[in-house]
């Protein structure tokens, strides 16, 4: 039996609206598919960078720097280390590497301060380096002067006590026990509480103008002794001029010893 136009045509509208809302129920739960395991790559990549994509994390090349140094500058007794690595910029992005990250600092004086590490990973099909900024502070107990110290004084054991000092700040060399202090002079006042750095040091003297002293040279294996009287004060390794009293030349020697010039 076949249906009037009217009926045929309403039909046809039903399951043409019919097969539309099926293909719009597919595409939704098609991309709703989709958007949920998107979803999930994004929350794993942000919550697990490294397993995500192979990043070796700023927080781990900190820690390694970190052990690295702490083994660089092993404490030794009396002594204290503070190791502070600072950070990277956060768009840097290094891979993990497959070999051991090999670290190197960048201290000329040993004696730590603002330092640079330089790690670098130099695998077979991973190749980086990048500098990290660090601050190594070393406290060592050294000598420091119990109380002033004038100028041109003679500084004796009883100038002397210890301290645990930030040598790292220290810019110029210095006295690392007492023997290198005692006996020697100051250049310039000394405060109390102050190391002993070598500018300020000087050695003692040990000829003194108008000193008679003992003259010796050398001819071969033979060694000639004389007297002489010092024409200036002079200390230990520093050149003088002596007039010879036995023949009253005037000679150039240097001071080896307290009231010893060996002649040049």
């Amino acid at each position: 039996m076949e249906l009037p136009s009217f009926y045929r045509t309403f039909a046809k509208n039903i399951l043409r609206q019919s097969a539309i809302h099926l293909l719009l129920v597919q595409k939704h739960f098609t991309s709703s598919k989709f958007c949920s395991l998107a979803l999930i790559a994004a929350v794993c990549s942000a919550s697990y960078p490294a397993l995500a994509t192979g990043i070796y994390s700023h927080l781990q090349l900190k820690q390694d720097a970190t052990n690295f140094l702490a083994s660089e500058y092993q404490q030794a007794p009396h002594e204290r280390i503070d190791i502070s690595v600072g950070n990277l910029d956060n768009r840097l992005r290094l891979s993990q590497c497959p070999a051991p990250v090999e670290f190197t600092a960048q201290d000329q004086t040993g004696l730590g301060g603002n330092i640079s590490v330089k790690a670098q990973c130099s695998a077979e099909n991973t190749n980086w380096s990048v500098h990290i900024p660090a601050q190594v502070m070393i406290h060592r107990e050294i000598p420091v002067a119990l109380s002033d110290i004038a100028r041109g004084e003679s500084i004796t054991a009883a100038h002397l006590t210890t301290s645990l000092v930030n040598v790292s700040n220290i810019r110029q060399g210095f006295a690392g026990d007492s023997d290198a202090v005692i006996g020697r002079e100051a250049k310039r006042n000394i405060g109390k509480g102050e190391p002993f750095r070598n500018a300020v040091l000087d050695a003692p003297t040990a000829v003194k103008r108008g000193e008679v002293v003992k003259l010796e040279s050398l001819a071969g294996s033979i060694k000639v002794s004389s007297n002489g009287t010092a024409m200036g004060d002079g200390r230990l390794g520093q050149k003088i001029r002596v007039r010879n009293d036995s023949s009253d030349r005037i000679v150039t020697g240097i001071v080896r010893g307290q009231g010893l010039v060996q002649i040049l």
